[in-house]
């Protein structure tokens, strides 16, 4: 609109800060360097380009755990000749699906 200033007339109008070690802040700085574009728009690229996934929730880590602990569980039994019981792999394999569940969404 005429009479506005640029500041009033761009589009992206969050601004955020963030902390960021000397390593983090270096690397980031060489990703722009060699892509020859600001910090900026390095982060908002990655942002466009990534799924929700890109940070592992901790419901995933808690299912995969789970799991982990099942399979453990059963494997120890079958080390020691003991019998697993039908439903001790029906919860591991209902475990497994959960994560996988996790994973897609």
């Amino acid at each position: 609109m005429p009479g506005q200033t640029g500041s009033e007339n761009r589009r992206r109008q969050i601004v955020r800060s963030t902390r960021w070690d000397e390593q983090e802040f270096a690397q980031l700085q060489a990703i722009a360097t060699y892509s020859g574009c600001s910090e900026a728009e390095v982060l908002r690229r990655l942002v466009r380009r990534a799924n929700k996934q890109i940070v592992i929730s901790r419901e995933l880590v808690r299912a995969v755990g789970q799991l982990g602990n099942n399979v453990n569980q059963i494997a120890r039994r079958m080390n020691s000749n003991e019998q697993v019981r039908s439903d001790q792999l029906l919860e591991a394999y209902r475990d497994l699906l959960h994560a996988v569940k996790i994973a897609k969404s």
